[in-house]
């Protein structure tokens, strides 16, 4: 009987909070947690867990060739997997929860998508900011589970989770590119070269929590929950170096998107 080859396992930690964390919110928001949402949470994280060996399939029929261990590894935990996902979400389609289909084909454009854009462009923030929509669906599928409906609080919860994450999407890319300028010191001016497109994120994101609050499609204090991360951003741009400890950012980040969902569930829908 042959080894079962060992799971591959996405190095991007922080996909792990962008997953989990929009579904934990909405459970919050929403006040209860049901078993329907633990099959809904365990098939996501069964699809979730087969991007790296799909990646790696559809890279090798796509051109760039992989070796036979790495092939064979990539296909036994893909349909593992993809099994996974499709066993947790079949009671659900039996409830009648259909809608489902439909933010999972939206899931699945994402996915495919942001195969496309690395293999034509290799890793940017266009490519991550569709990998981030992808798995941020999680909250308004959540929502629906949970409700049975989809109205404007899980449209919300979609776009504040999108938005948010897109945040640490543009600062890590900045950091990034201090790190690859090799520049212990930076003028302002630099800095701000660099730091130009996460600033202007930060500030558009700001202004469409604000915007939305003025329309009454959610309350101010909304704001709340993008101030740990708006001020992280800021400072981080004003002292910009290419001295970068990419662990350590990621346990920051990780602490950030929890602080997030705590105040996003408890500050905005009270």
């Amino acid at each position: 009987m042959g080894r079962i080859p060992p799971p591959p396992i996405t190095k991007e930690h922080g996909s792990w909070a962008v997953l989990f964390v929009p579904m934990v919110v909405t459970g919050s928001v929403v006040g209860r947690l049901t078993f329907d949402f633990i099959f809904l949470a365990l098939s996501a994280l069964g699809v979730f867990m087969s991007y790296v060996p799909v990646h790696v399939l559809l890279r090798h029929y796509t051109g760039t060739p992989s070796d036979e261990v790495k092939l064979e590894q990539a296909k036994f935990w893909a349909v593992t997997y993809l099994f996974i996902g499709v066993a947790f979400i079949l009671p659900l389609l039996a409830k009648g929860y259909y809608l489902l289909l439909a933010i999972g084909a939206l899931g699945a454009i994402s996915f495919f998508a942001n195969f496309f854009l690395t293999q034509v462009f290799s890793k940017t923030i266009a490519s991550d900011c569709v990998a981030v929509a992808g798995l941020t669906l999680g909250a308004p599928g959540s929502y629906y589970i949970l409700t049975g409906s989809i109205d404007r609080t899980a449209v919300l919860l979609f776009i504040f989770n999108f938005l948010f994450f897109g945040c640490s999407v543009f600062y890590v890319h900045m950091k990034i590119r201090a790190s690859a300028s090799k520049r212990p010191e930076m003028t302002w001016s630099d800095r701000l070269s660099l730091g130009k497109m996460n600033l202007l994120y930060h500030i558009a994101v700001i202004s469409i929590i604000g915007a939305l609050a003025a329309l009454q499609f959610t309350s101010l204090v909304a704001l709340v929950a993008f101030f740990p991360m708006l001020i992280h951003g800021v400072y981080g741009t004003l002292k910009l170096s290419g001295k970068v400890r990419f662990k350590k950012l990621g346990f920051l980040l990780l602490g950030q998107s929890i602080l997030f969902g705590i105040l996003l569930s408890y500050s905005t829908w009270k």
